[in-house]
């Protein structure tokens, strides 16, 4: 049973902006900049341990058909990241942010983990990813456990799925062979000077491990989707998991396998950015604007002072 690797995870003390561990740059960002994303674990058919993804709706406006983990913005001061994640759960995917609605319509809770220092997503938004456990009732047999009622928001979510988490631990290990991935990929590249990670994980459409009470939720997305380049290349329907959502995924896996406790997510690049005028508001600046659009030639040294700059470079280059 993979449970016994979450002990990993309790022990796991995260360091948030300027190398302290009691708070994170999330609550320093205005409310409009925040965002919270859940990755939601639980046991598979052989006990590993498994994580819940979407494909968003083809209706949405950014990021549409992409493969993401449930989550979204903060409504208010008031919402941990924790409350945010959870109820953009609830809107998304239909899994109440309520245990005892859970625990009702489902006979499961969700534990509520750790929270994750921020990352930075490229829309400039801290993203804070909240790990949760699916804790089955006793009395719930493996193989009475139904979701099936699940309704998804057909705005949001066009389905669900799940995929092993080892599967995401990046470079593997020589003792280590992947289960359901079927092509992984790593490039260390830079984003306006600065070190960034682009890592892709490709997973089958259909999967013949995935456990039953996921199967049976309806899958709102078309059939007729066009052919991707993957899909070619590997001459089998798939699902590309990458960017934000892989980077986060890998650093998760390699704390819960590995119990990797090195600096994970941007909060000292958040913190830079807030303090120089960046992150502030709704609307986002020029220089923002020009990151978004990948305007060539943009670097972060045109808002954060060169002796800073070197210091950030120097820590994301570990």
């Amino acid at each position: 049973m993979e449970s016994k690797y979450l002990t990993n995870l309790i022990n796991y003390k995260p360091l948030f902006f300027q190398n302290q561990n009691k708070f994170s740059i999330w609550h320093k960002v205005p409310v409009s900049r925040r965002s919270a994303v859940m990755v939601l674990l639980f046991l598979g058919n052989e006990g590993e341990l498994r994580v819940i993804l979407t494909k968003r709706s083809r209706k949405l406006k950014s990021f549409s058909g992409h493969i993401s983990l449930p989550g979204g913005k903060s409504e208010n001061g008031l919402e941990s990241e924790f409350q945010c994640a959870r109820r953009e759960m609830d809107e998304e995917i239909g899994l109440s942010r309520h245990n005892q609605i859970l625990k009702k319509d489902f006979g499961f809770i969700m534990d509520e983990l750790k929270v994750l220092p921020s990352y930075l997503a490229r829309t400039f938004l801290a993203v804070a990813p909240c790990i949760g456990y699916i804790n089955w009732c006793e009395d719930v047999k493996q193989t009475e456990r139904r979701i099936g009622n699940l309704v998804l928001n057909p705005g949001e979510s066009a389905s669900i799925f799940s995929v092993p988490l080892r599967d995401f631990l990046q470079p593997k290990t020589d003792n280590f062979q992947l289960s359901e991935c079927l092509k992984q990929s790593h490039i260390k590249t830079k984003w306006a000077g600065l070190p960034w990670n682009l890592r892709s994980f490709i997973f089958p459409h259909y999967n013949k491990n995935e456990v039953d009470w996921i199967e049976e939720v309806e899958d709102i997305s078309s059939a007729s989707e066009d052919e991707t380049h993957e899909d070619q290349e590997l001459d089998v329907r798939t699902r590309n998991c990458w960017g934000l959502t892989a980077n986060i995924l890998h650093d998760v896996a390699e704390i819960i396998y590995n119990g990797n406790n090195s600096l994970i997510g941007e909060e000292d690049l958040i913190y830079s950015l807030h303090k120089h005028g960046q992150i502030q508001t709704k609307g986002r600046t020029d220089f923002e604007k020009r990151l978004i659009n990948n305007t060539k030639g943009s670097m972060f040294t045109e808002v954060i002072p060169q002796d800073e700059f070197k210091l950030l470079k120097k820590l994301y280059n570990n």
